[in-house]
């Protein structure tokens, strides 16, 4: 009977200990991302709710888990980060092809979204890319379906919120992005830009 007593203190210290090292771990995350800031940064936390109204009910719900600070994206950075980025997904879903068609015709017809890779990069699948990488960081707690649900989000809003009627907005508000970051922290701005990851 003691021996079963033992076994089950153990069993819970060891999952008691567990509890900080996974919040460790989360914090730590936050604190890269704080040291370490994009342009995307420096942006809003949220999206206008007329914007958001009008997208595709899956869409706001990924937009919902993405902006939460207990299960999205926040709990490792802020929002600003993935809602500001530079990053456009084709339409096209998961259909290699099909994204190929998008940006074959986007190169045809709105040719500036190639110019200058700080305010656009269209680039196929890189939110999927982009969602799974940060779903593997310690201290991620996102689940599978929160995943799909904010790359459902991100790709629709990338080409919704950033090309076609949009797309002089989007460049206007992301090159007062890179200029705020160039004056707040001209160091990290210089090597962003040497590394062409504005």
């Amino acid at each position: 009977m003691n021996r079963k007593l033992t076994v089950a203190a153990v069993l819970a210290l060891f999952a008691v200990a567990l509890v900080p090292v996974s919040r460790a771990a989360e914090l730590s995350e936050k604190e890269k991302a704080l040291a370490n800031p994009y342009p995307n940064d420096f942006g809003p936390e949220t999206l206008p709710d007329d914007v958001i109204k009008a997208y595709p009910a899956n869409v706001q719900a990924g937009y919902k888990k993405l902006t939460s600070n207990k299960a999205g994206c926040a709990q490792c950075h802020s929002a600003a980060r993935p809602l500001n980025s530079r990053f456009v997904e084709p339409e096209g879903g998961i259909d290699d092809a099909k994204q190929d068609a998008w940006i074959a015709k986007a190169k045809k017809d709105s040719p500036a979204l190639f110019a200058d890779g700080s305010v656009w990069q269209v680039e196929t699948k890189v939110w999927s890319r982009y969602v799974k990488r940060m779903m593997n960081k310690p201290g991620c707690n996102l689940q599978k379906a929160d995943g799909k649900a904010i790359y459902e989000f991100l790709s629709y809003d990338s080409v919704k919120r950033k090309t076609g009627a949009n797309a002089e907005k989007w460049a206007a508000h992301r090159k007062g992005l890179v200029d705020q970051l160039k004056a707040k922290n001209p160091k990290r701005y210089e090597e962003l830009k040497e590394a062409k990851d504005l």
